[in-house]
């Protein structure tokens, strides 16, 4: 199945969709916790949604309010096996915290997330307690023991998720732990769990994301209000390039001017190839320039900005060099690879170096067709990317863009050029 996109000049105004990362972390901090909590804005997305069935096989009863949900942890019957669809961090959170539930689980997990290897839980969980087997260094996982406290070695390159998962289990544990990370990546997001734990009133004490100490036998207590889920910059991003492609840039609702979030960082690239940003309240507006600049940006703890980033490079003339790929190899694909491939289709140029992708922009790509890989990241670039090209564009599989942005093709489709 394929879709055929072509997004015009004249979209003006667009709602961004609340964060998938924070509500995520904050449905686990819910089913963690000791009472109920209340949660308002949570991403109708695939991998949200998928977390919301882990907790419910963890225990957690979800009471549905219109767009607010209640969080009873611990009210239902817990299952052995877990199925976390195809959310990598889902998977990541969930190994180290299933040992407080029960003693022995299974993980398994659906399409794309097969494929992404899953040996750091063999190479560092055994030492803290807990016995791992894998299919080949792939899902499905087997989980048996308790996880325990201590003072623990890691390295951080490959995900910041797999950190995430253990600074969520450790304050459990019975001991004190001292949690030391070697070569730490996108830690924006490590920032985004620790705020989340702090509202659930868990004490992680980061030093500059080389350690972090953790005391034991903390308890998860909800916040007194509503947890209010804030506006996600990894789908506004699509966005944001859009505004500085067309003619009229956009304005974008439900965002905060004050995240916390890693691809907050894209704002940092309006400035750099000449665009203004201007912000009222939780309304963000981007104003293009008249000629868009070259850029040289370093996305290794924004990882999924890259195939946004790669659009915009498409529509600037002159070479632009993003840096960071090598985060990007265990993604949904391989889209330092999925870039290079995709975009030659459309007569645009990309060479790949040492951990960096030069882009010789033109201003213009041709028409065709494109696989999106299943990757919903690479889907929405390309359908940002259709503004540049004469014809449209037609993106296979189109939905997979379900598993972080549902709503993505409404706000699309409703612009079609006649």
């Amino acid at each position: 199945m394929s879709k055929f996109i072509h997004i015009n000049d004249t979209i003006q105004t667009v709602k961004a969709p609340t964060s998938k990362s924070i509500g995520q972390r904050v449905l686990f901090a819910a089913a963690l916790a000791n009472t109920s909590s209340k949660i308002l804005g949570i991403n109708q997305s695939d991998d949200v949604q998928n977390i919301l069935k882990i907790i419910t096989q963890l225990g957690a009863e979800i009471i549905w309010e219109n767009e607010q949900i209640t969080i009873l942890p611990k009210k239902g019957k817990i299952a052995y096996e877990l199925s976390v669809g195809e959310s990598g961090l889902g998977t990541r959170l969930s190994v180290p915290i299933v040992s407080h539930f029960n003693k022995n689980y299974t993980i398994t997990g659906t399409g794309t997330l097969l494929n992404r290897p899953m040996h750091w839980f063999k190479k560092y969980l055994p030492e803290m307690g807990l016995k791992v087997q894998l299919n080949n260094n792939y899902l499905p996982i087997q989980v048996e023991g308790k996880l325990k406290g201590g003072n623990y070695t890691v390295d951080g390159n490959l995900s910041s998720q797999y950190i995430s998962g253990l600074l969520m289990a450790l304050p459990l544990c019975a001991e004190d732990s001292v949690l030391q990370v070697e070569n730490a990546v996108s830690t924006p997001y490590i920032d985004i769990t620790i705020a989340v734990l702090a509202k659930y009133g868990i004490s992680i004490q980061n030093n500059d994301y080389l350690s972090y100490h953790i005391k034991g036998k903390q308890t998860y207590t909800p916040p007194l209000n509503t947890f209010t889920i804030e506006g996600d910059f990894s789908g506004a991003a699509c966005w944001i390039v859009y505004g500085l492609l067309s003619k009229n840039g956009i304005t974008i609702e439900n965002l905060n001017p004050n995240s916390t979030q890693a691809d907050i960082a894209i704002l940092k690239v309006v400035h750099l190839v000449g665009g203004k940003i201007k912000w009222e309240n939780n309304t963000l507006k981007i104003i293009p320039p008249e000629v868009l600049k070259p850029f040289e940006f370093n996305a290794e703890n924004c990882p999924d900005l890259f195939p946004v980033l790669a659009s915009l490079a498409a529509g600037i003339q002159g070479k632009s060099t993003i840096f960071g790929t090598e985060r990007l190899r265990y993604k949904e694909s391989d889209r330092a690879t999925v870039l290079i491939e995709e975009f030659a289709k459309l007569g645009l140029t990309i060479k790949a170096g040492d951990n960096v992708l030069k882009i010789y922009g033109e201003g213009n790509l041709n028409s065709g067709q494109i696989n999106s890989h299943k990757d919903h990241r690479i889907a929405m670039a390309f359908a940002i990317a259709s503004l540049l090209t004469p014809h449209g564009l037609y993106i296979t599989d189109p939905e997979c863009v379900n598993k972080s942005y549902p709503n993505f093709w409404e706000a699309t489709i409703v612009n079609l050029k006649p």
